[in-house]
């Protein structure tokens, strides 16, 4: 990926919502959106599905997915699962239509009224904005999701009790769900087996439970703010929030392709098709054993295997939102990778490394080790120096030029020196001349008023002696 292709959040191009992620209105812009999106592919394609259906051939045989949903609940269906009214499907398909006119409108309303951040604005518009690090306000949109998806549990329960009820796979007709379990160790007992419910009550005995606890759960993350060890413990950030969400629907959608391929009461065989079979070659998947045309699928195979990869992608995306999250970056692995294939394949090298090194012979230049063997440190009779310079055999000292007894430093230079250093070949290429250096020691009594004589105008001058 190049700069041109990473927007400014961080994200590639292709990560569309990534663009809003400070942007609380933009957000709510694109899910509404999306919303309008989804609600005008479900009543167009009922529609779709309902012009081509066939009253003279079952359902699964004529790829419909839709339709069998439909009927499930009851809609139009009669004796034997046979279709005996079509406007139920009419009617619902433009019930969907319309309410994405209305989400539309609610997006493009958003968009074009009110600024891109909330936080710009007053009223109660303002009420809305949210940041991913106020766990308070996320606790309080998580609350109304919840909220939701427990009136719409409730639905299908007041449906299956009130309005018209639910086809029942095992007598083959629909009928009103009047005693719905409600005996908690009985469906507790489901825990172990979960997808094996073979009554209508059970079943919407489970959504009972399942509507209340969703209500309750809503009522309490927006009364409550999360606590600390919560907030301290789950990741309060964009990539975090849609990792966990990410991963709900990746298991809803395990759920579903299960219920889909080996349960005939959720999923009725005579508008679904057989039950399935699991088999795994390089990857798993649901067919049918009775399926004797190839590629006659019916729609529970295609419903099964679409939402097992569905949810499959779902967990990926989940696993590389948390990724980020925690601070990972697959991109800049990848720029590494690519960096160093670059270096040690047959592109242009930024630079080369060395692969051999061979010493050789340069008698021009002159080479000395750089150890000495340091002298006894015992000051020498009748000296009254503060320090005393380092002394060399080779080298004449300074305090024999021009009368400087009293010196502080002295460094001896060696002049004509081309290179500062050979590799040498051997040992016997080493010039092996003696150093020996003597060090001084400040003597034990010294008058304090000789620290601080005026010294004279000349302290230091360097040997000019050629070396020998």
């Amino acid at each position: 990926m190049n700069a041109k292709t990473i927007h400014p959040s961080g994200y590639p191009w292709w990560a569309g919502n990534a663009r809003f992620v400070d942007l609380s209105n933009t957000f709510i812009v694109a899910h509404v959106a999306q919303a309008a999106l989804i609600m005008a592919w479900a009543g167009g394609f009922t529609l779709f599905e309902l012009a081509r259906f066939s009253p003279d051939l079952p359902m699964y045989e004529q790829g419909l997915i839709l339709l069998p949903h439909l009927a499930t609940l009851g809609w139009g269906v009669g004796a034997a699962g046979q279709i005996v009214d079509t406007f139920p499907f009419f009617g619902i398909g433009c019930i969907h239509l319309v309410a994405a006119g209305v989400l539309a409108w609610g997006a493009y309303f958003h968009q074009t009224k009110l600024p891109a951040n909330l936080d710009m604005e007053f009223g109660k518009a303002a009420k809305f904005h949210f940041s991913w690090n106020d766990a308070k306000t996320l606790g309080v949109i998580l609350g109304h999701h919840l909220l939701v998806l427990g009136l719409a549990a409730f639905l299908l329960v007041t449906k299956a009790m009130f309005f018209g009820g639910l086809y029942d796979a095992t007598i083959g007709q629909v009928r009103l769900v009047s005693q719905p379990t409600l005996d908690f160790a009985t469906l507790l007992d489901y825990r172990t087996h979960l997808f094996d419910v073979d009554n209508l009550e059970d079943l919407v005995g489970g959504h009972v439970y399942v509507a209340t606890l969703l209500i309750l759960g809503g009522i309490w993350h927006i009364a409550v703010p999360p606590f600390g060890w919560v907030q301290a413990r789950f990741l309060f950030n964009a990539d975090g929030i849609l990792s966990y969400s990410l991963f709900g629907i990746a298991l809803a959608g395990f759920a579903a392709s299960y219920y889909c391929g080996f349960n005939d009461l959720a999923y009725p065989e005579v508008f679904y098709g057989p039950t399935l079979q699991l088999k795994s070659a390089f990857t798993p998947f649901y067919f049918d054993p009775t399926q004797t045309e190839a590629g006659a699928y019916s729609s529970r195979v295609w419903l099964a295997n679409a939402h097992f990869y569905l949810a499959f992608f779902f967990l990926q995306g989940s696993l590389w939102h948390f990724q980020r999250a925690m601070g990972f970056d697959w991109s800049k692995l990848f720029q590494a990778w690519q960096q160093g294939w670059q270096e040690a394949g047959l592109s242009e090298f930024v630079y080369q490394t060395v692969v051999e090194i061979h010493s050789r012979a340069m008698p021009e230049i002159d080479y000395e080790p750089a150890f000495a063997t340091p002298a006894s440190l015992v000051p020498k009779k009748d000296e009254n120096h503060i320090y005393q310079p380092p002394q060399s055999n080779a080298t004449p000292s300074l305090t024999l030029l021009n009368g400087v007894r009293n010196t502080l430093y002295q460094v001896t230079y060696h002049l004509n020196r081309n290179l500062f250093y050979q590799v040498p070949t051997s040992s016997s290429d080493f010039k092996k001349t003696p150093l020996q250096v003597e060090y001084g020691s400040p003597k034990a009594k010294i008058n304090s008023g000789e620290c601080f004589r005026s010294l004279p105008t000349t302290i230091y001058e360097p040997s000019r002696a050629q070396l020998s």
